[in-house]
């Protein structure tokens, strides 16, 4: 009995110092939100910010080379335990909460997420998808508040799929928001737009909500209508469009309730369509191939040039519609459909320059839907 004792306390020593090693990720967030509506509401609101704060620190601490490519939207499982230490409302006419709260990461849930992305092999770049979701007609007045609950779906539907998603909270796709904030003009507009954005992704989804309010018997019908379309920022292929929409039934004075479930659901058909459409229509684009660009460092030399679109028309897999963009003394560019991912593109061109003395000194250089050879 003494023996085992003794292997037990052992053991428990050896095993004492990996416990405590074992670090637990838990972060302190300071959160601060309006108080529209009652106080129940507003902590619910405040946690929900917290999660979201404590994810994007610990993808930042534990992730940073994919942080900015990375958003979990504070979904609840990727979080083991939530506590507000402190609260108060301040303000007279406009209040605000201010809480803190402490958090634990469920590493365990966030791992198998990015597993399953690819972000931990670094192959979730096939998964970016730039969101643009602007206001059109609002009867209600409550522009901000929808738009924050349909953005807030989309990305949690987008996310739940796996998709990597780049919304307004990006530098770029904000001010290309703040430009031109009318559907019908960056319809028109489309291809400037996914030059903008070429590097941030593989598809943008455009999407504008309308709302209307139609009285029904004793109560009112709310209803969130969107407009949208997806395109491929590779090859401009329009992949989905559509006019879903959510509804809500309520008396008025349930109006700002009603008009937030009717957000939350036309949010939530949007993205179920886009991603049903990338899912079967992402197969036919593969064997159609996507455009691609390849900027070449010819100098002008023409003798080059001629080489170059010689080797570029030959029968290589996958490789087809190659046309010269510009002739003159600077860099060659060439556009061209490869029916495969452009990593694939750079590997079969790396072994095509392989048999020449002068172009298998080039490197390759990936920028969103191009390669750049230097």
């Amino acid at each position: 009995m003494k023996r085992i004792l003794l292997i037990m306390i052992t053991l428990g020593l050896v095993l004492l110092p990996l416990l405590a090693a074992a670090e637990v990720r838990t972060y302190t967030e300071i959160v601060t939100v309006k108080v529209d509506d009652d106080e129940y509401t507003a902590r619910k609101k405040a946690e929900q910010r917290g999660r979201e704060q404590a994810l994007e620190h610990y993808l930042r601490d534990v992730y940073p080379d994919r942080a900015a490519t990375l958003n979990l939207t504070g979904d609840e499982k990727y979080i083991k335990d939530l506590e507000i230490l402190e609260s108060s409302v301040e303000g007279m006419f406009s209040k605000e909460l201010k809480a803190k709260i402490r958090i634990t990461i469920n590493e365990e849930a966030v791992r198998a997420y990015l597993k399953r992305q690819g972000a931990v092999t670094g192959k979730n770049e096939e998964r970016r998808i730039v969101v643009m979701i602007i206001p059109g007609k609002m009867d209600t007045g409550d522009a901000p508040m929808i738009l924050d609950n349909v953005r807030a779906e989309v990305r949690r539907s987008l996310t739940a799929a796996e998709y990597t998603v780049i919304d307004s909270d990006d530098e770029a796709v904000n001010q290309a928001l703040t430009e031109e904030a009318d559907y019908n003009k960056m319809v028109k507009h489309m291809n400037k737009i996914a030059d903008q954005l070429a590097d941030k992704g593989e598809w943008l989804v455009l999407g504008k909500v309308d709302v209307s309010v139609a009285p029904s018997g004793s109560a009112y019908v709310y209803r969130a209508m969107m407009t949208g379309k997806t395109v491929s920022l590779a090859s401009r292929d329009l992949m989905w469009e559509g006019n879903p929409d959510g509804a809500a039934r309520a008396s008025k004075d349930e109006a700002k309730a009603a008009i937030r479930l009717a957000a939350i659901a036309g949010g939530k058909k949007f993205a179920s369509e886009v991603v049903n459409a990338l899912n079967t229509k992402t197969l036919t684009q593969e064997r159609r191939g996507a455009r691609f660009e390849l900027v070449l460092p010819t100098r002008g030399e023409y003798r080059l040039e001629r080489k170059l679109l010689k080797l570029l028309g030959e029968d290589i897999k996958g490789l087809k519609n190659v046309s010269q963009k510009n002739r003159g003394k600077g860099d060659m560019v060439v556009d061209l459909y490869y029916a495969g991912k452009i990593s694939d593109l750079v590997d079969l061109l790396m072994d095509n320059f392989e048999k020449d003395a002068q172009l298998k000194r080039w490197n390759p250089e990936i920028q969103g839907n191009k390669v750049v050879f230097k």
